[in-house]
């Protein structure tokens, strides 16, 4: 419970320096912070990843906690959408965009509660670990071509504009994209799928 609290208390810190940039119009201060928060989950992933392998966990167990990070990605993705565009800056795609990442996020955290009941309860869903495992390596194409995409668009210099208002958007795409690389290919190469 006590990390939960941590979790909550960090994405919101992490949104409240990002809408603050935002309104500010100071998209440097935007696009680093939006760096750290994604990249300090992924690292906190991989590292929970690393020790649950060490201590020899489920393969359940281990899915279950992957899932929770992506899902983690995903919502602070979605509500630094919300809040910057639903209060600071136009942009109409914007909405789209939030419904598929609050949905992506809605997906993995479900997706990660079931693997984790079913470790609990010593069940092995050998379907749902299939499933989990497809839609990482899913993610992971489609998070490489989103940030191959970003950067020869040249998305990533939008902020140079002042017209573009989806600069702070392609802030939270890319480097949530990143995140999700690193976990996504990190739970690939450890994990063993069976035959």
């Amino acid at each position: 419970m006590a990390s939960m609290f941590i979790w909550m208390l960090g994405i919101a810190l992490g949104v409240a320096i990002m809408i603050v940039s935002a309104a500010s119009a100071q998209p440097l201060i935007h696009m680093g912070t939006a760096a750290l928060i994604s990249i300090l989950i992924a690292i906190l992933a991989i590292i929970d990843n690393r020790q649950l392998h060490a201590a020899g966990t489920s393969s359940q167990t281990i899915a279950a906690s992957t899932a929770r990070y992506m899902g983690l990605v995903w919502v602070w993705g979605a509500l630094s959408l919300f809040v910057t565009y639903y209060f600071i800056l136009k942009w109409n795609e914007w909405h789209g965009f939030f419904m598929a990442f609050a949905v992506a996020g809605a997906l993995c955290l479900f997706v990660s509660s079931t693997l984790g009941r079913d470790a609990e309860a010593g069940r092995e869903d050998e379907t749902m670990m299939k499933i989990a495992r497809y839609l990482t390596m899913a993610q992971l194409v489609g998070m490489v071509i989103t940030v191959i995409g970003l950067l020869v668009d040249g998305k990533m210099t939008r902020y140079l504009t002042p017209r573009f208002t989806d600069w702070a958007a392609n802030n939270i795409f890319f480097f949530g994209a990143v995140a999700l690389t690193a976990i996504s290919l990190n739970a690939l190469l450890t994990s063993k799928p069976k035959s």
